[in-house]
């Protein structure tokens, strides 16, 4: 994992969703899997509407997986 990743992982919530740079593919990724998510958990609506800490969970489970 880049020194750069590893920052992108320390910073709060909100400042990880503003400064993270997912690529197409990790973005269909995050989709994925809020859209799972969603349906465990019975929401409806937009799953990418979730409550910050979960996005922000997903994106940094996606960061880490980066070779």
């Amino acid at each position: 994992m880049s020194a750069h990743d590893k920052a992108l992982l320390a910073l709060s919530d909100a400042e990880l969703m503003e400064t993270a740079d997912l690529t197409d593919a990790e973005f269909d990724e995050l989709e994925s899997q809020l859209a799972i998510r969603a349906g465990c958990m019975g929401w409806t609506g937009d799953p990418m509407r979730q409550p910050l800490e979960s996005v922000a969970a997903t994106v940094r489970g996606i960061i880490s997986r980066r070779s």
